[in-house]
Parts: structure tokens; sequence; C-alpha cells
């Protein structure tokens, strides 16, 4: 585990000098303009606009840096040539996997919460309102995102770095389009059908189940239960991404 944090330590301090404030102060300026403007052409849906408008933004910004990053991050260790130097230590391959996608994620918790916070505040100022579910959707769009990081490095492993990003953003973009899988299955009787459409529908992570903006917008009610235990199989999901990445990289020779 010692190995793990300090892996995860270095990826952290790498990444969050390079990108977050960045990303962040890109983000702020592009909806300080975007709360201008729907703040002038919207009747008395203000929030709503703003809140809806903002969780999409904040889930573009969020899935763009997080593929790009973390379809770089094994095999830019790889290219300079410095596995072979942790590797000389008591480090093993899934260690450097998990280190790598912890520290990762932590320099996505500080991009989202920045994000999440930034976006609550600026509705909470221009529209006078803001929903506690504005954040707990953050929570969920993070979520989503480490199921996308997890799923990009293990492309990473067998891949170059661009084809992993863009094949991250193929599975994310899926995602959300899975709940219409299982529709293709009432098209017609057939038993194959049927089985393909329920295998690609667990195959695919289920983004739209943990969705909550309708619930922000007061469209409809969130589901808690329902969340809870998509949001446990998107855990289990990313999970064993990772495992068989860590599989495949330890297969490798360098």
């Amino acid at each position: 585990m010692r190995q793990v944090g300090a892996i995860a330590l270095n990826t952290f301090k790498e990444t969050i000098r390079d990108r977050v404030l960045l990303v962040i102060v890109v983000f702020a300026l592009a909806m300080i303009v975007a709360a201008l403007w729907l703040a002038s052409i919207s009747l008395g849906e203000t929030a709503r606009m703003m809140q809806d408008f903002g969780l999409v933004a904040v889930t573009a910004f969020g899935v763009i840096v997080a593929v790009f990053v973390a379809g770089t991050l094994v095999r830019k260790e790889v290219e300079k040539r410095t596995v072979f130097v942790l590797f000389s230590k008591p480090v093993r391959r899934g260690e450097f996997i998990a280190g790598k996608f912890l520290g990762l994620s932590a320099t996505m918790a500080v991009v989202l919460a920045g994000m999440g916070l930034f976006l609550f505040l600026l509705t909470l100022a221009v529209a006078g309102v803001a929903s506690w579910m504005l954040l707990a959707a953050t929570a969920l769009v993070y979520l989503q995102i480490l199921v996308v990081m997890a799923v990009t490095i293990f492309f990473s492993t067998f891949s170059s770095a661009l084809l992993a990003s863009v094949l991250g953003i193929c599975v994310f973009a899926a995602g959300q389009l899975s709940h219409n899988v299982l529709s293709l299955s009432r098209l017609g009787e057939g038993k194959v059908l049927q089985g393909l459409s329920w295998f690609i529908y667990l195959l695919i992570p289920n983004f739209s189940a943990v969705d909550i903006k309708p619930g922000v917008v007061g469209e409809s009610t969130a589901a808690w239960g329902d969340v809870a235990a998509w949001g446990g199989y998107l855990v289990a999901y990313a999970v064993v991404a990772l495992a068989l990445a860590s599989l495949i990289f330890g297969r490798r020779e360098f």
C-alpha cells in the first residue's frame, strides 16, 4: 500500500500542476458569460437553465480532461522508460495501475469540486436560488468520470494514448444511451436478439441510471434507491476494468 500511495501522490502532484487550475478558470469564465446571457433571456427560469446548462458543461469539461489525461498516464511512463526505474523497486504492475488511477481520481475530485461549487454559488448569486441536488448531481458525474477513467486506462494498456482516449469518450457516450438498448429486444420476439440486448446492456456502463439532472431542475423526483444500486454497479465496473488493465499490463514485455 505504501507503493500505491507514493505513486498516487506523485501522479496527483504531476497532474494538478498542469491542468486543474486552467480547467477551472476556463470553466468559470465560460459560466460567467453563459450565466449573464441566460439571465437576460430567460423568463423566470434562470436557476433552472443555469443548473441544466451548467451540469452539461461540468460533465463535458470533466470527461474531456479525464480521458485525455488517463490515456497518457501509462503510455507516458512506458515511452519515457520510467517504468523500468519503478519496476526495479518492489513495485508490482497492479500497484502501478492502482496508484495512477487513485492519483488521477484525486485530481479529478479537485476539478469537479471546484466546478460544482462554482456553479452552485454562481446560480445562487445570479438567480437567487440553487438546489442542493446540484452538488449531488456533480458527485454522480464524478462517479461516471471515474468509470470512464478506469476504462480509458484499460484501453491504454494495449493501444495508443489517442485511441484509448477516443474509446473512453465512446464508452461514455454509449453509457448515456445504454438504457435504450433493451428497447431493441421489444422489436422482435427472438431469443437471440433479447440475449444480445441484455449482453450489450450489461457490457456498457449504464450512466443514465445515475443521471439526476431532471431531479435538479424539478422535472422529476430522483429514485435514490435505484441510484444507489446503480452506483454500486458502476463502482464494481471500474474495479473490474482496473483489474483487467493490471492483468494485461502485467503480461506486457518491456
